[in-house]
């Protein structure tokens, strides 16, 4: 157990630079029912460098374009909303968490594309729920697990031993976070996100994804949908914290809270489901590659 411990997690966090402003304001617009282009437009234009990273990506011999991009609104039209969420976070998320050079970290290409794959199935659960937008659960799922990096940060060879622990006891790590540092990742990210000012959605979302029925009420649903999601990725081993222990998917907190909401969840095909994630991995490679691409 460290002594003073939620001080020096608070000093963690004072400690990273703060989410970019542009990144603060497009993930408000994206968490919103109406997205406006050229709203997007004129905040990315506010900021040199991202908008050099959008016209870059834009660019990128991966889309195969037969000419240049040369204007935010052109590459905003192509890149979609979905790719634009993860431009926002992942460019905000680099700037805030990139360790200094040489710092010795976790595996943070393994961190990320969990995180990645997390916000992809949230947005294909929620796809399978609603029609319309998902952009937003697609960044609650991106960014719900930033708090193991702020632990990481705090110490990373007591969060590796905590990483061992999970592994060999085949326990969760929230479990081995609490039993070696009294403290665990949900908190620590909340916390986080709060400083970042992100809408609360996303603090929910990170607080709360390992017990959804304490989310308040407004965000349970979104909760519940990033929690059933952070818990595919990892049967689909997309997983980053040695987590193997199992569990029966409709009988998780998650589940019964969405299947409240959403009836039809009864006879849903979970097999089938994540059987069908596995052609997803494209999107996860997709995905991934743009948060490269800023980092």
């Amino acid at each position: 157990m460290i002594d003073d411990l939620w001080e020096k997690i608070e000093k963690v966090i004072d400690f990273l630079p703060p989410m970019p402003p542009v990144a603060t304001e497009l993930a408000a617009v994206l968490s919103s029912d109406d997205v406006d282009l050229g709203t997007i437009s004129r905040i990315i234009s506010r900021d040199p460098s991202m908008a050099t990273n959008v016209l870059k990506i834009a660019n990128s011999a991966a889309y195969g374009l037969a000419s240049k991009i040369t204007g935010i609104d052109q590459a905003i039209g192509m890149l979609g909303t979905n790719e634009l969420a993860s431009l926002c976070m992942c460019y905000g998320a680099a700037r805030g968490l990139t360790p200094p050079p040489r710092t010795v970290t976790v595996d943070l290409d393994r961190f990320w594309r969990h995180s990645v794959a997390t916000g992809v199935i949230a947005r294909k659960i929620w796809g399978k729920l609603e029609t319309g937008r998902g952009e937003q659960f697609y960044i609650a799922g991106l960014i719900h697990d930033v708090g193991c990096l702020v632990l990481d940060r705090l110490s990373h060879k007591v969060y590796a031993a905590i990483l061992d622990l999970t592994r060999k006891e085949n326990i969760s790590v929230l479990e081995a976070e609490r039993r070696i540092l009294g403290a665990s990742h949900d908190v620590a990210g909340g916390l986080l996100l709060e400083k970042w000012c992100l809408p609360e959605i996303f603090i929910e979302c990170a607080r709360c994804h390992h017990a959804p029925s304490a989310a308040s009420e407004p965000y349970r649903v979104a909760v519940a949908l990033v929690s059933l999601a952070n818990m595919l990725a990892r049967l689909t081993l997309h997983g980053f914290d040695n987590d193997m222990s199992g569990l029966i998917i409709s009988e998780t907190d998650a589940f019964r809270l969405l299947e409240k909401t959403y009836p039809q969840l009864a006879g849903f095909d979970i097999v089938k489901f994540v059987w069908d994630l596995e052609q997803a991995d494209r999107e996860i490679d997709e995905m991934e590659r743009l948060h490269r691409s800023l980092t």
